[in-house]
């Protein structure tokens, strides 16, 4: 059920409004070909969530897009709160039904992220990742990319790939987010202010064909390409452990990912592969 609020305004800001399905297929099509059904909506809680839950009562029979202009609990990685006024940031999820789970599942966001980045530069927004899953400008957030596999009662497999990316960020966003964050808007001035919906389909449709690859065939064809976008190469950081309050428990010099996607970490004369799981990242401190 489409949780689609068009009557108010929120406090402070402007009533969510629904996109454009048809204008998100147009701009979809050339990237992905494929079948793809396109939902828009003005408001829900989650795309991720609103598709993960369809997906478990019955697997889709096709790839499914869902957008919408406004979230009321979008999350990041580790429940992060995402946030976002309405109208200020490109908020879509893919649901994509998959008959094998690859061997190397996880390092699906690491693709999705390559993806992303270069359909970002082909439209001239130049970006960094950092690893797993923020797209990121000379260290400010654009973006960031969740994935998550889920099953129905008849063990048939759905990945669910969300993102949200700042289309535009108004101060009082600004310092609620809690970290340095870019929009688009800053980076391509007027020449960004292009339907949101271009945006989403585009995007999308990079990101579909991306996952399909993976599937097929697995992370290697990604992994050169991580690398070159790979955020803090060669530099020092601080691994830091979630479960420890954000404790470092690994500082060493960013060398790549590997064939799975862990980050390589040198530390001591010994490389150290990390996986996502409940760690991060940061410079390290000096």
């Amino acid at each position: 059920m489409d949780a689609t609020l068009t009557s108010k305004p929120l406090a402070g800001g402007l009533a969510p409004v629904a996109l454009a399905a048809d204008y998100i297929e147009q701009a979809l099509a050339p990237a992905w070909p494929g079948a793809c059904t396109v939902e828009a909506v003005a408001s829900t809680v989650s795309t991720s969530e609103d598709l993960s839950v369809r997906a478990r009562a019955q697997q889709p029979t096709a790839c499914l897009l869902r957008a919408t202009d406004f979230q009321t609990g979008g999350r990041g990685r580790h429940q992060r709160a995402w946030r976002a006024a309405p109208g200020d940031a490109l908020l879509f999820s893919i649901a994509i039904p998959i008959a094998v789970v690859p061997p190397t599942l996880p390092a699906v966001t690491l693709a999705c992220a390559v993806a992303l980045a270069e359909s970002l530069a082909a439209n001239g927004v130049v970006v960094q990742i950092k690893w797993p899953n923020d797209i990121r400008v000379s260290g400010y957030k654009l973006a960031g990319i969740l994935t998550e596999l889920v099953s129905d009662r008849s063990a048939r497999y759905t990945l669910i790939i969300g993102v949200g990316m700042n289309f535009r960020l108004d101060e009082k966003t600004r310092c609620a987010i809690g970290q340095p964050a870019m929009a688009l808007d800053q980076i391509l001035g007027t020449a960004g202010e292009q339907e949101r919906e271009r945006w989403i389909g585009r995007l999308g449709g990079a990101i579909i064909g991306a996952a399909m690859q993976f599937c097929r065939d697995g992370f290697e064809p990604f992994r050169d390409r991580f690398n070159r976008l790979l955020e803090a190469r060669g530099e020092i950081v601080d691994v830091l452990d979630i479960d420890r309050n954000d404790h470092p428990g690994l500082s060493g010099r960013v060398i790549e990912v590997d064939s799975v996607g862990r980050l390589v970490i040198e530390s001591g004369g010994i490389r150290h592969c990390i996986s996502a799981g409940d760690v991060s990242i940061r410079a390290a401190s000096r």
